[in-house]
C-alpha cells in the first residue's frame, strides 16, 4: 500500500473536490489511501464522502492582486503565488514541511500548482487531475483563455515569463534541478482529464485522454418540487452572488416551480414557488427533471447537465466557469446572460424553456453520445490508470 497525498490549493468550493474525492475512492480499492491537504477545509468538511484518511490545511496564497481577467493561464499562475520569489519559497516550504509530516510516496493535484513544485524539489511522482482549466497543457507558451483574445505566441511567452523566472528561482534556492518554466513543470506530471471534449478549447488536447464525468461525491439527497404548473427550473448560485436576487425576482414573476441548491441561507425572501436545499442534491435526479439549469458555469454541474439533456442558462462570475461557459455557449449547449437584470434574466427564461428553443436540442443531442458512460467505470479506470503512472505498488 502507497500513501498519497491529495493537494489542492486554488480555486473555491466543492467542485474542486468532486474530482479528487472520487479518485482518492477508486485508489483506496486499489490499496492506496489517500491524505487530503485543501484549500478550504470547511468544503472538505461538507463532502457527502469521506474517502480521506486524514484532511489537512492545504500552504495556500492569499496575495491575489489580478483585478482584470487573465488573458493566459501563465498569468493565472502568476496571480496564484507564481509572481515573487519570496513567496513562492515560503509556499514551497509549508508542502514541503507537509510531505515530511505524511510521508506520501506520491501526490495526485487539483490546481495545486505550488505542490508540484515543491514534488519536484522533493523528489516526488506527481499527477495532475481536473478540468481543461485546472488541468491544462504542458505547452510552451501557455494557453490563451479568451476565445476572443488573439495572442500572438510571443505575447503567450511574455505573460508566461513571470512565472517562469520565478520558478528557476525556487528551484534554484532548494538545489534542485532547474526547471524550465511552468510548462516543464506540468509536463513532469501526467495530466488525467474528467472531462468532455466539449469543455475543452477548438485547437483539442493530445496529452491526455477524456475520462468524462467521475462517479461524484456521493450527494444523495432528494428534493420535492413545489406544487405549482410550469416549467420546472434547477438553480445552483450562491444567494450572496450579484445575480442572485434578480433571478429570483424573475423567477418569481414566472411562478414557476424552482429548486434552488445552496448552502447557506437565503439573503432575501423567497416566494413559495422556490424551494430552497441545503445538501448537496443527487444530480441526475433533480436535473432529469428539470427543463433549465441555470448555474455560474461551474465544471461540475455542466457536465451534470450534458449528461441529463438539459440546457443551461449560463451566468458566470469567475473566470474558470467563464471559460467553460464560453465553451458551453460556442457549441449552443448553453446561453451566457448578456446582463443580470430581473427583466434580462426572465427574457432568455421565457426564451429557453419553449419546446423548440435550440439550446434544447442540442442538450439532448450530446445527452444521447453519453447514454453509455458508466461514470463508476471511468474513475476507476483513472484512478488505475494515473497509479500506472506514478508506478504505485
Amino acid at each position: 500500500m502507497t500513501r498519497l497525498l491529495a493537494c489542492q490549493e486554488l480555486g473555491l468550493g466543492l467542485g474542486h473536490l468532486n474530482m479528487l474525492a472520487p479518485v482518492a475512492g477508486a485508489l483506496s480499492v486499489l490499496g492506496h489511501d489517500s491524505w487530503l491537504a485543501v484549500r478550504d477545509l470547511a468544503a472538505a468538511k461538507a463532502l457527502p464522502c469521506q474517502p480521506f484518511a486524514r484532511t489537512l490545511q492545504a500552504p495556500i496564497w492569499l496575495g491575489s492582486r489580478l483585478t482584470l481577467p487573465a488573458l493566459t493561464l501563465g498569468q493565472v499562475y502568476a496571480d496564484g503565488g507564481f509572481a515573487d520569489d519570496e513567496a513562492l519559497v515560503a509556499l514551497v516550504g509549508g508542502w514541503l514541511a507537509l510531505f515530511e509530516l505524511i510521508g506520501p510516496g506520491a501526490i495526485y493535484t487539483e490546481h495545486a500548482p505550488a505542490a508540484l513544485l515543491a514534488a519536484h524539489v522533493a523528489g516526488l511522482p506527481a499527477a495532475r487531475i481536473g478540468t481543461p482549466f485546472t488541468c491544462p497543457p504542458a505547452s510552451r507558451p501557455m494557453p490563451a483563455l479568451m476565445p476572443d483574445a488573439t495572442l500572438s505566441v510571443a505575447e503567450r511567452a511574455a505573460a508566461d515569463a513571470v512565472a517562469d523566472r520565478v520558478i528557476r528561482a525556487v528551484c534554484r534556492h532548494y538545489g534542485a534541478p532547474v526547471l524550465g518554466g511552468l510548462w516543464e513543470l506540468l509536463d513532469r506530471a501526467p495530466a488525467f482529464l474528467a472531462s468532455l471534449p466539449a469543455l475543452e478549447s477548438p485547437d483539442g488536447r493530445r496529452d491526455t485522454a477524456f475520462y468524462g464525468p467521475l462517479s461524484g461525491i456521493g450527494a444523495a439527497a432528494v428534493a420535492e418540487w413545489p406544487d405549482t404548473p410550469g416549467p420546472r427550473i434547477f438553480v445552483y448560485i450562491p444567494f450572496d452572488r450579484p445575480m442572485a436576487a434578480p433571478l429570483a425576482q424573475a423567477l418569481a414573476t414566472r411562478g414557476w416551480p424552482v429548486i434552488w441548491m445552496c448552502s447557506s441561507a437565503p439573503t432575501f425572501p423567497l416566494p413559495g414557488t422556490i424551494a430552497h436545499e441545503r445538501e448537496p442534491l443527487d444530480p441526475a435526479l433533480v436535473l432529469a427533471d428539470s427543463v433549465l439549469a441555470v448555474t455560474r458555469g461551474g465544471h461540475g454541474l455542466a457536465l451534470d447537465a450534458l449528461t441529463a439533456g438539459c440546457p443551461q442558462l449560463l451566468l458566470p462570475d469567475r473566470q474558470e466557469a467563464q471559460c467553460h461557459a464560453w465553451r458551453l455557449a460556442a457549441q449552443g449547449l448553453g446561453h451566457i446572460a448578456p446582463a443580470w437584470d430581473a427583466a434580462t434574466l426572465g427574457d432568455l427564461l421565457d426564451a429557453m424553456v419553449q419546446s423548440d428553443a435550440p439550446e434544447r436540442a442540442a442538450a439532448r443531442a450530446m445527452a444521447a453520445t453519453l447514454a453509455g458512460h458508466d461514470p463508476q467505470a471511468a474513475t476507476q479506470r483513472l484512478a488505475r490508470d494515473m497509479a500506472q503512472a506514478l508506478r504505485l505498488d
